[in-house]
Protein backbone atom coordinates (compact mmCIF):
# COMPACT_ATOMS: atom_id res chain seq x y z
CA UNK A 1 0.00 0.00 0.00
CA UNK A 2 2.73 2.36 0.83
CA UNK A 3 4.61 1.73 -2.04
CA UNK A 4 1.36 2.82 -4.58
CA UNK A 5 1.37 5.92 -2.40
CA UNK A 6 4.90 6.38 -3.54
CA UNK A 7 3.91 5.82 -6.98
CA UNK A 8 1.05 8.19 -7.33
CA UNK A 9 2.97 11.13 -5.84
CA UNK A 10 5.70 10.18 -8.34
CA UNK A 11 3.55 9.87 -10.62
CA UNK A 12 1.70 13.17 -10.12
CA UNK A 13 5.01 14.96 -9.38
CA UNK A 14 5.58 14.27 -13.09
CA UNK A 15 2.55 15.33 -14.73
CA UNK A 16 2.74 18.66 -12.73
CA UNK A 17 6.41 19.34 -14.41
CA UNK A 18 5.36 18.22 -17.57
CA UNK A 19 2.63 20.83 -17.96
CA UNK A 20 4.75 23.52 -16.33
CA UNK A 21 7.67 22.58 -19.06
CA UNK A 22 5.51 22.82 -21.63
CA UNK A 23 3.93 26.13 -20.12
CA UNK A 24 7.13 27.47 -19.82
CA UNK A 25 7.68 26.49 -23.32
CA UNK A 26 4.47 28.27 -24.68
CA UNK A 27 5.35 31.45 -22.91
CA UNK A 28 8.82 31.26 -24.62
CA UNK A 29 7.23 30.50 -27.89
CA UNK A 30 4.95 33.42 -27.78
CA UNK A 31 7.40 35.97 -26.15
CA UNK A 32 9.61 35.24 -29.32
CA UNK A 33 6.49 36.01 -31.74
CA UNK A 34 6.53 39.23 -33.70
CA UNK A 35 3.13 41.26 -33.70
CA UNK A 36 2.53 43.75 -36.73
CA UNK A 37 -0.24 45.62 -36.31
CA UNK A 38 0.78 48.11 -39.52
CA UNK A 39 3.06 47.39 -42.69
CA UNK A 40 5.50 50.03 -41.23
CA UNK A 41 5.53 47.70 -38.37
CA UNK A 42 6.86 44.86 -40.86
CA UNK A 43 9.82 46.74 -42.87
CA UNK A 44 10.96 48.28 -39.52
CA UNK A 45 11.38 44.79 -37.93
CA UNK A 46 12.75 42.86 -41.05
CA UNK A 47 14.23 45.34 -43.34
CA UNK A 48 18.69 45.54 -43.37
CA UNK A 49 19.90 46.16 -39.79
CA UNK A 50 21.99 49.11 -39.36
CA UNK A 51 26.01 48.72 -38.90
CA UNK A 52 27.64 50.86 -36.79
CA UNK A 53 31.74 52.54 -36.80
CA UNK A 54 33.52 55.23 -35.59
CA UNK A 55 35.69 57.57 -37.19
CA UNK A 56 38.28 59.87 -36.46
CA UNK A 57 36.39 63.26 -37.99
CA UNK A 58 39.54 65.56 -38.35
CA UNK A 59 41.90 62.26 -39.51
CA UNK A 60 39.06 60.66 -42.00
CA UNK A 61 39.35 57.03 -42.48
CA UNK A 62 37.54 53.77 -44.32
CA UNK A 63 35.25 51.45 -43.11
CA UNK A 64 33.75 48.29 -44.37
CA UNK A 65 30.59 46.99 -45.01
CA UNK A 66 29.41 43.57 -44.13
CA UNK A 67 28.29 42.57 -47.96
CA UNK A 68 31.46 44.66 -49.16
CA UNK A 69 30.76 48.40 -49.15
CA UNK A 70 33.45 50.41 -48.92
CA UNK A 71 33.47 54.17 -47.44
CA UNK A 72 36.06 56.56 -47.22
CA UNK A 73 35.78 60.17 -45.53
CA UNK A 74 38.63 62.23 -46.03
CA UNK A 75 39.49 64.71 -42.96
CA UNK A 76 37.88 67.43 -41.40
CA UNK A 77 34.45 66.78 -43.68
CA UNK A 78 32.08 67.11 -41.21
CA UNK A 79 30.19 70.05 -39.48
CA UNK A 80 27.30 70.41 -37.11
CA UNK A 81 24.23 72.50 -37.82
CA UNK A 82 26.18 75.59 -36.55
CA UNK A 83 28.60 75.47 -38.99
CA UNK A 84 31.90 73.73 -36.33
CA UNK A 85 33.59 71.96 -37.87
CA UNK A 86 33.96 68.63 -36.20
CA UNK A 87 37.07 66.81 -34.25
CA UNK A 88 37.56 64.08 -32.56
CA UNK A 89 35.58 60.87 -32.97
CA UNK A 90 31.93 60.67 -34.59
CA UNK A 91 29.67 57.83 -34.73
CA UNK A 92 28.82 56.55 -38.50
CA UNK A 93 25.83 54.54 -39.14
CA UNK A 94 25.44 52.55 -42.41
CA UNK A 95 23.49 50.15 -44.54
CA UNK A 96 23.45 48.30 -47.44
CA UNK A 97 21.27 47.04 -49.61
CA UNK A 98 21.95 44.71 -53.03
CA UNK A 99 18.97 41.82 -53.27
CA UNK A 100 15.86 42.17 -54.48
CA UNK A 101 14.64 40.55 -51.37
CA UNK A 102 16.38 43.27 -48.84
CA UNK A 103 14.63 45.98 -51.10
CA UNK A 104 11.34 44.76 -50.48
CA UNK A 105 12.21 43.86 -46.56
CA UNK A 106 13.28 47.40 -46.53
CA UNK A 107 10.64 49.08 -48.45
CA UNK A 108 13.67 50.73 -50.52
CA UNK A 109 12.59 49.81 -54.00
CA UNK A 110 14.71 51.14 -57.13
CA UNK A 111 11.81 54.40 -58.33
CA UNK A 112 13.41 56.92 -60.26
CA UNK A 113 12.90 60.53 -61.46
CA UNK A 114 14.65 60.68 -65.30
CA UNK A 115 15.97 63.77 -65.72
CA UNK A 116 12.60 64.98 -67.24
CA UNK A 117 11.22 64.46 -63.84
CA UNK A 118 8.93 61.69 -65.29
CA UNK A 119 8.54 58.35 -63.67
CA UNK A 120 10.76 56.01 -64.38
CA UNK A 121 12.86 53.00 -62.61
CA UNK A 122 16.48 51.65 -62.05
CA UNK A 123 18.65 48.58 -62.11
CA UNK A 124 21.04 48.78 -58.90
CA UNK A 125 24.37 47.56 -58.34
CA UNK A 126 23.79 48.79 -54.56
CA UNK A 127 22.02 50.99 -51.92
CA UNK A 128 23.71 52.70 -49.18
CA UNK A 129 22.47 55.23 -46.66
CA UNK A 130 25.42 56.74 -44.09
CA UNK A 131 24.31 58.60 -41.04
CA UNK A 132 27.10 60.90 -39.07
CA UNK A 133 26.42 61.73 -35.45
CA UNK A 134 28.65 62.88 -32.27
CA UNK A 135 26.92 62.57 -29.05
CA UNK A 136 23.63 62.04 -30.74
CA UNK A 137 23.94 65.38 -32.86
CA UNK A 138 23.03 64.80 -36.62
CA UNK A 139 26.31 66.22 -38.65
CA UNK A 140 25.77 67.17 -42.07
CA UNK A 141 28.92 67.66 -44.82
CA UNK A 142 30.92 70.41 -45.36
CA UNK A 143 30.22 72.06 -48.94
CA UNK A 144 32.53 71.29 -51.13
CA UNK A 145 33.48 67.86 -49.45
CA UNK A 146 32.42 64.48 -50.34
CA UNK A 147 33.05 60.79 -49.46
CA UNK A 148 33.59 57.73 -51.91
CA UNK A 149 31.94 54.85 -51.85
CA UNK A 150 32.91 51.67 -53.84
CA UNK A 151 30.54 48.95 -54.05
CA UNK A 152 30.84 45.12 -55.38
CA UNK A 153 29.63 45.19 -59.26
CA UNK A 154 26.87 41.97 -59.93
CA UNK A 155 26.91 43.27 -63.88
CA UNK A 156 30.27 44.49 -64.79
CA UNK A 157 31.72 47.56 -66.49
CA UNK A 158 28.42 49.66 -67.51
CA UNK A 159 29.53 53.51 -69.03
CA UNK A 160 25.76 53.70 -68.23
CA UNK A 161 25.80 53.26 -64.58
CA UNK A 162 25.27 56.70 -62.43
CA UNK A 163 25.53 57.84 -58.57
CA UNK A 164 21.73 58.87 -57.38
CA UNK A 165 20.68 60.27 -54.23
CA UNK A 166 17.52 58.96 -52.48
CA UNK A 167 14.68 61.14 -51.35
CA UNK A 168 11.37 60.44 -50.15
CA UNK A 169 8.06 61.82 -51.32
CA UNK A 170 5.23 63.03 -49.20
CA UNK A 171 3.97 59.33 -49.04
CA UNK A 172 7.50 58.26 -47.67
CA UNK A 173 8.33 56.91 -50.31
CA UNK A 174 11.96 56.27 -51.87
CA UNK A 175 12.60 57.96 -55.12
CA UNK A 176 15.91 57.67 -56.60
CA UNK A 177 17.18 61.07 -58.73
CA UNK A 178 20.80 61.50 -60.66
CA UNK A 179 23.21 62.95 -58.17
CA UNK A 180 23.39 66.34 -60.24
CA UNK A 181 25.97 67.39 -57.72
CA UNK A 182 28.43 65.26 -59.82
CA UNK A 183 27.94 67.98 -62.54
CA UNK A 184 28.70 70.85 -61.07
CA UNK A 185 32.16 69.16 -59.58
CA UNK A 186 32.93 68.07 -63.24
CA UNK A 187 31.67 65.07 -64.10
CA UNK A 188 29.35 62.75 -62.97
CA UNK A 189 31.88 60.71 -60.32
CA UNK A 190 31.74 57.34 -61.47
CA UNK A 191 34.37 54.73 -62.17
CA UNK A 192 34.42 51.18 -62.89
CA UNK A 193 37.56 49.58 -60.71
CA UNK A 194 38.59 46.12 -61.98
CA UNK A 195 37.98 43.45 -60.88
CA UNK A 196 34.94 44.07 -60.27
CA UNK A 197 34.01 47.36 -57.93
CA UNK A 198 31.86 50.72 -58.73
CA UNK A 199 33.25 53.71 -56.84
CA UNK A 200 31.29 57.14 -56.61
CA UNK A 201 31.48 60.58 -54.61
CA UNK A 202 28.85 61.59 -52.66
CA UNK A 203 28.10 65.41 -51.44
CA UNK A 204 25.37 64.55 -49.11
CA UNK A 205 24.74 62.18 -46.09
CA UNK A 206 21.51 59.89 -46.40
CA UNK A 207 20.57 57.66 -49.35
CA UNK A 208 23.11 56.70 -52.63
CA UNK A 209 22.40 54.71 -55.47
CA UNK A 210 25.06 52.96 -58.32
CA UNK A 211 22.19 52.63 -60.92
CA UNK A 212 21.30 52.59 -64.36
CA UNK A 213 17.92 53.85 -65.71
CA UNK A 214 16.29 50.96 -67.37
CA UNK A 215 16.04 50.75 -70.69
CA UNK A 216 14.22 49.01 -73.24
CA UNK A 217 14.13 49.47 -76.78
CA UNK A 218 10.60 47.93 -77.57
CA UNK A 219 6.75 48.35 -76.99
CA UNK A 220 5.88 49.15 -73.46
CA UNK A 221 2.57 49.08 -71.88
CA UNK A 222 0.92 50.11 -68.66
CA UNK A 223 -0.87 47.43 -66.20
CA UNK A 224 -3.68 47.40 -63.03
CA UNK A 225 -2.95 45.48 -60.42
CA UNK A 226 -6.47 44.57 -58.52
CA UNK A 227 -6.45 44.16 -54.85
CA UNK A 228 -10.09 44.04 -54.43
CA UNK A 229 -8.74 40.50 -52.81
CA UNK A 230 -6.63 42.33 -49.87
CA UNK A 231 -7.64 41.84 -46.70
CA UNK A 232 -6.48 45.24 -45.46
CA UNK A 233 -6.28 47.28 -48.87
CA UNK A 234 -4.89 50.54 -46.44
CA UNK A 235 -1.88 48.29 -45.37
CA UNK A 236 -0.72 46.50 -48.93
CA UNK A 237 2.44 47.50 -50.38
CA UNK A 238 3.33 45.61 -54.15
CA UNK A 239 6.09 45.19 -56.21
CA UNK A 240 7.01 44.38 -59.24
CA UNK A 241 10.11 42.26 -59.37
CA UNK A 242 13.00 41.50 -62.26
CA UNK A 243 15.89 40.99 -62.81
CA UNK A 244 18.70 41.98 -66.05
CA UNK A 245 22.59 41.67 -66.42
CA UNK A 246 21.98 39.97 -63.24
CA UNK A 247 20.82 43.40 -61.64
CA UNK A 248 17.54 43.54 -59.85
CA UNK A 249 15.23 46.39 -60.48
CA UNK A 250 12.27 46.53 -57.75
CA UNK A 251 9.30 48.94 -58.43
CA UNK A 252 6.84 49.94 -55.93
CA UNK A 253 3.50 50.70 -57.00
CA UNK A 254 2.05 54.07 -55.74
CA UNK A 255 -0.37 55.21 -58.02
CA UNK A 256 -3.85 53.96 -57.07
CA UNK A 257 -7.20 53.56 -59.33
CA UNK A 258 -10.67 52.29 -57.94
CA UNK A 259 -9.65 48.66 -57.62
CA UNK A 260 -5.79 48.80 -57.03
CA UNK A 261 -2.86 49.97 -58.01
CA UNK A 262 -1.51 50.64 -61.43
CA UNK A 263 2.51 50.57 -63.06
CA UNK A 264 3.78 53.91 -64.42
CA UNK A 265 1.65 54.99 -67.46
CA UNK A 266 3.77 52.92 -70.69
CA UNK A 267 6.78 51.69 -67.95
CA UNK A 268 6.17 48.27 -68.40
CA UNK A 269 8.11 45.74 -71.22
CA UNK A 270 5.57 44.08 -73.33
CA UNK A 271 6.57 40.01 -72.95
CA UNK A 272 8.55 41.08 -69.85
CA UNK A 273 8.74 37.76 -67.17
CA UNK A 274 8.01 40.13 -64.38
CA UNK A 275 6.50 38.49 -60.30
CA UNK A 276 4.58 41.04 -58.56
CA UNK A 277 4.46 41.03 -55.03
CA UNK A 278 1.46 41.87 -52.29
CA UNK A 279 2.28 41.81 -48.46
CA UNK A 280 -0.34 43.12 -46.26
CA UNK A 281 -1.46 43.07 -42.59
CA UNK A 282 -4.58 42.72 -40.79
CA UNK A 283 -5.26 41.32 -36.96
CA UNK A 284 -1.50 40.92 -36.67
CA UNK A 285 -1.78 38.35 -39.51
CA UNK A 286 0.24 38.85 -42.45
CA UNK A 287 -0.70 38.03 -46.12
CA UNK A 288 1.31 37.25 -49.10
CA UNK A 289 0.45 37.48 -52.93
CA UNK A 290 3.02 36.17 -55.62
CA UNK A 291 1.72 36.83 -59.38
CA UNK A 292 4.55 35.67 -62.06
CA UNK A 293 3.43 37.51 -65.11
CA UNK A 294 4.68 37.78 -69.01
CA UNK A 295 3.64 41.62 -69.31
CA UNK A 296 0.43 42.07 -71.78
CA UNK A 297 -0.95 44.95 -73.60
CA UNK A 298 -3.10 46.90 -71.33
CA UNK A 299 -3.52 44.10 -68.52
CA UNK A 300 -5.70 44.20 -65.24
CA UNK A 301 -5.35 41.18 -63.06
CA UNK A 302 -6.01 40.24 -59.61
CA UNK A 303 -3.70 39.27 -56.93
CA UNK A 304 -4.99 36.19 -54.42
CA UNK A 305 -3.57 36.97 -50.71
CA UNK A 306 -3.27 33.93 -48.54
CA UNK A 307 -2.18 34.01 -45.03
CA UNK A 308 1.90 33.54 -44.54
CA UNK A 309 4.02 33.97 -41.45
CA UNK A 310 7.46 36.25 -41.48
CA UNK A 311 9.52 33.03 -42.41
CA UNK A 312 7.38 32.05 -45.68
CA UNK A 313 7.67 36.15 -46.66
CA UNK A 314 11.21 35.95 -46.53
CA UNK A 315 11.55 32.74 -47.97
CA UNK A 316 9.63 33.83 -51.28
CA UNK A 317 11.64 37.14 -51.05
CA UNK A 318 14.62 35.42 -51.48
CA UNK A 319 13.49 33.35 -54.08
CA UNK A 320 13.66 36.42 -56.24
CA UNK A 321 17.39 37.26 -55.97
Amino acid sequence: MGTLKKMTKLFLLLVITLVSCSEDNLQEIESDKVSYNSIAEFFMENGVKTQEFTVQADLGGTITGEQGTEITFPENAFKKDDGTIVSGPIDIKVKEIFKASDMILSDKPTNALDIFGGETFLLSEGETAVLAEQNGETLSLIPGKSYSVKVPSAGGADPEMRPFNGTFDNDGNLVWNIASERDQAGGFGMNYVAPGSYIYDVFQIGWTNCDKFYAYPGQKTTNHVNLTDSPNLDETVVYAVFKENNLPAVVKLTTEYASGVVSYTNSLPVGLEITFIGITIKDNQQYLAKEDKTIAVDEEFVMNFNPVSTDEIISVLEGLN
